[in-house]
């Protein structure tokens, strides 16, 4: 006798997403990825505008470190020091990277996180 695994939830109406809500819930959220990355693109370009190139170097090296903290203190205030949840956020913000940023070659995930 084989035994079917039960799912760990109810299959009820309102626990289901329909496709076309589940699409535009990506949309809306590559839009707003999209909105943030320009944003800070933008404030690169004015951090480091009219500037010789030395100092162009000296100030996206900066900007880079900043960038760099603030990923790592985000990424600990989630985690509180757990490195299991702390590679999960790593693994989370590399499968978003990818379906930010496709490149034909890696197959995107599509579930939702």
């Amino acid at each position: 006798m084989v035994k079917k695994n039960k799912l760990p939830f109810s299959l009820k109406s309102e626990n289901l997403i329909s496709k076309n809500e589940f699409n535009k819930k990506i949309e809306n959220e590559k839009k707003d990825l999209k909105d943030f990355q320009s944003s800070v693109a933008i404030s690169l370009l004015k951090f480091t505008s009219n500037l010789e190139d030395e100092c162009v170097e000296r100030r996206l090296a900066s900007a880079l470190l900043f960038l760099t903290h603030l990923s790592s203190e985000i990424t600990k205030s989630f985690a509180n020091g757990d490195e299991k949840i702390a590679s999960n956020l790593l693994a989370d913000a590399i499968i978003e990277s990818r379906r930010a940023y496709p490149d034909g070659k890696t197959k995107l995930s599509s579930i939702f996180h």
